[in-house]
């Protein structure tokens, strides 16, 4: 697999890594089995040419440097080349152009010709032109087998093992392997078709077998031909002047490219005489290679393998829709179950019992033994997972996107392992930005053994004068690692179940996180306004129970006066023998009752705004409202405004305390009244309408309206909204109302003010 560089000579410690820096693409030379030159484009003269241009153009190397390209080409082909698309394709792909050309001895060569530009340099690669149709076209058997046998497979060792047969049956190679490429770069031949008694399917071919630059190399280009690597590389000479001199000249799209000497070496220890190496990608990513080798040198022409570049191409394009639809069922499987849990998280079932009940979807799916979930501080685990909770911590170094994957835990975190209870891998999804919440799929230790070809790793040679030189692997003997301590790789369809998967988890614990600080600040804000309300009514009470307790103090004294000043009367006219008549003595009886009974209403006043106590009874609201008016207006010596009344006609009755209600309908009109006294056109305007289980009472006019540095206090006790009486007004108007399990607040209006409370109505209760 090995695709070579030039030999590094070292005279200090060995570095392993240098094939991923060698610069084979400026490797100066051509095999010999064409020739080349390359002109700058702008000014179309040929500035490199390989030593071996004559023998297909006629002329020298030292005869074309310099020329023109029209003078090499004629007018004619060279327009026709001008004329074709020259910039390298992705991948490139073999694209011959024909020409004739007329040698200066009178003779006429028949060439193929693949041009392209790169690097500011026109490049053309010439070879001899095959006559006659390409036999590969005239087998039957091979058309029929690309047209059936190599479309029917629907696994990819399946399509592979067509794909080696067809193409050795086609090239006549001695033996032809089909290498897939794993996560860590390595590859396995999963298909071959030798007529060899050995065989190399199974075995493994380490990643430093294909250095960076090479695996660069297949990408851009589709085929690597070597028919014979024994053959000398051709030098290219350069023009010993102008644009040419000191760049190299860049063949990195070179069909010819010379063959480095590691690479030669490399062949020359398997026992390879020719290879063809043919890429396989698939979404754009090198999936593998075709590698044909021979035990001996062989010639193809150019005809054929353009069909192995086709066939190649055919290849990648199935093996890419195989993996593609592999994905896709997964991918489909993987959103069907993000979708159900989606489904139960939206209808409010808690994430984590959600979660729970989909452990075994998700642990099929991920390939995993056991899996591990936290959510709001708690713990969940399912099947198999390690003995101590420390691996998050070991994963959350290496999250990308939110995931983490790693199948050798106990190389990240190596003091884990002691309670590793037989686990290695680990899938970890992070279900939240704080990162607090977490879902972890776990894979048990897979022991297994990898059969490579030879012993991984280059070797180091000493030469005579004690240098180090790195080398190739010099032996393919079959040589066995044991793999333990290592669950099995997460793959790039692992990877896709992860991002969804996580992508709907992490969507439902945000939204779960959402509603519980939304039912949170609720609970806080209900029980701040809650804890305000209690205090703030525990002082209303208690400075109301105070007023009550005030005024039925000074009241009562009075009125007990009243009384004994009656009864003393009555004493003295006895005491001075005064005969009192009849209904004198009525009148006096009268004025005794009637302190008693007005000390008995204070007691009741100072039990109803102290206790808050009601007495409520099924009530017409539109008459209570306009019985508080009416005494309002009655007791007011201003003229009177016009009154608009905007009263439902259907609300039901309402349990409520009637005369209650209405002394806080009159309050709200003395205020308004009072507020309009020096309006010419005053209007007052009650008002109802209706809200779920509430009706609300209004009472706006059009009057100087309210301070808005007073709206705040304006239903504190002893703080007067007009300019006389003692501020108890709305105070006792805000006890009665929310004595009713209602509101009472002040709505802002532009002209005017409008006060406006609230009434429940009670469960039961209908309209009409």
């Amino acid at each position: 697999m090995h695709t070579g560089m030039p030999g590094a000579m070292l005279t200090s410690a060995v570095d392993l890594d240098a094939c991923d820096r060698e610069p084979i693409h400026i490797i100066g030379a051509i095999q010999p089995n064409g020739a080349l030159i390359a002109a700058d484009v702008a000014r179309a003269r040929i500035e490199f040419a390989s030593e071996n241009v004559d023998a297909y153009l006629g002329r020298s190397a030292d005869q074309l440097l310099g020329l023109p390209l029209v003078a090499l080409l004629g007018e004619s082909q060279c327009a026709g080349l001008f004329a074709r698309s020259l910039e390298p394709t992705q991948p490139d792909l073999l694209r011959p152009h024909f020409l004739s050309l007329a040698w200066p001895d009178g003779r006429e060569a028949a060439l193929e010709c693949f041009c392209h530009v790169h690097d500011g340099r026109l490049i053309l690669e010439f070879v001899h032109r095959q006559e006659g149709p390409a036999a590969v076209w005239e087998e039957d058997l091979v058309r029929q087998r690309i047209i059936s046998d190599l479309i029917q497979p629907d696994t990819l060792t399946g399509l592979a093992r067509i794909g080696a047969e067809i193409i050795r049956d086609v090239t006549g190679f001695d033996r032809v392997m089909i290498y897939r490429f794993a996560p860590d770069r390595h590859g396995e031949v999963i298909a071959e078709s030798t007529v060899r008694a050995d065989t190399f399917l199974g075995l493994h071919y380490p990643a430093s077998d294909i250095p960076e630059p090479a695996r660069r190399h297949f990408v851009l280009n589709v085929i690597r031909s070597i028919p014979d690597i024994t053959a000398p590389p051709v030098p290219i000479r350069a023009l010993a002047t102008g644009a040419g001199q000191g760049r190299p000249l860049d063949l990195t799209f070179s069909k010819l490219r010379a063959v480095a000497p590691v690479h030669i070496e490399y062949l020359g220890n398997m026992g390879v005489g020719a290879s063809c190496s043919i890429s396989l990608i698939a979404n754009g990513q090198l999936w593998g290679l075709v590698a044909c080798h021979h035990y001996g040198p062989l010639h193809l022409s150019w005809s054929r393998l353009r069909f192995c570049e086709l066939l190649g191409g055919t290849m990648s394009a199935l093996l890419q829709s195989l993996e593609n639809r592999i994905q896709l069922a997964h991918g489909i499987r993987a959103e069907k179950t993000a979708f159900a849990i989606e489904r139960q998280a939206r209808q409010g079932r808690p994430l984590r019992a959600v979660v729970t009940d989909e452990a075994d979807a998700l642990m099929e799916q991920g390939a995993a033994e056991g899996m591990m979930l936290r959510l709001g501080g708690q713990v969940v685990a399912r099947g198999r997972v390690p003995e101590r909770q420390v691996v998050p911590a070991s994963l959350s170094a290496a999250l990308f996107d939110g995931i983490a994957t790693s199948n050798h835990l106990a190389g990240l975190s190596p003091h884990d392992a002691s309670g590793s209870n037989g686990i290695a891998g680990a899938a970890m999804m992070e279900l939240s930005d704080d990162g607090e919440d977490w879902l972890i799929l776990f894979r048990q230790e897979f022991e297994h053994t990898i059969t490579w070809a030879g012993k991984p790793g280059k070797r180091e040679t000493v030469g005579s004068d004690g240098t180090l030189r790195l080398s190739p692997r010099g032996s393919f003997a079959l040589w066995r690692e044991e793999r333990r301590g290592r669950s099995q790789p997460f793959t790039a369809i692992d990877a896709e179940f992860l991002r969804i998967v996580r992508r709907a988890l992490f969507a439902m614990n945000s939204l779960d996180r959402e509603r519980a600080a939304v039912a949170a600040r609720s609970a806080a804000e209900a029980e701040e306004a809650r804890l305000r309300l209690a205090l703030m009514d525990a002082v209303r009470s208690r400075s109301m129970g105070e007023l009550a307790s005030a005024l039925a103090h000074e009241l009562n004294q009075p009125l007990f006066a009243v009384t004994n000043y009656v009864n003393a009367c009555r004493q003295e006219l006895k005491n001075h023998g005064v005969a009192v008549p009849g209904d004198v003595h009525a009148l006096m009886d009268g004025a005794v009752a009637e302190s008693s009974r007005a000390a008995d209403l204070v007691r009741r006043l100072r039990n109803l705004i102290g206790q808050g106590e009601i007495s409520v009874e099924p009530s017409d609201l539109n008459a209570v409202i306009r019985r508080g008016t009416d005494l309002a207006l009655a007791a007011s010596r201003r003229d009177p405004p016009t009154v608009v009344y905007q009263l439902l006609p259907d609300l039901p009755l309402l349990s409520v305390d009637p005369v209650q209600v209405a002394q806080v309908v009159l309050n709200l009109v003395r205020n308004s009244l009072a507020a309009m006294e020096d309006r010419a056109d005053p209007v007052l305007t009650l008002s109802t309408r209706r809200f779920g289980r509430f009706v609300e009472v209004a009472v706006r006019d059009t009057g100087a309206g309210i301070d808005a540095a007073l709206q705040d206090r304006l239903f504190e006790p002893f703080h007067p909204s007009t300019t006389s009486g003692m501020g108890i007004g709305l105070s006792l108007c805000r006890s009665i109302v929310e004595a009713h399990g209602g509101r009472i607040r002040v709505r802002p209006v532009t002209d005017g003010a409008e006060v406006s409370f609230t009434l429940k109505i009670a469960d039961g209760e209908t309209d009409g």
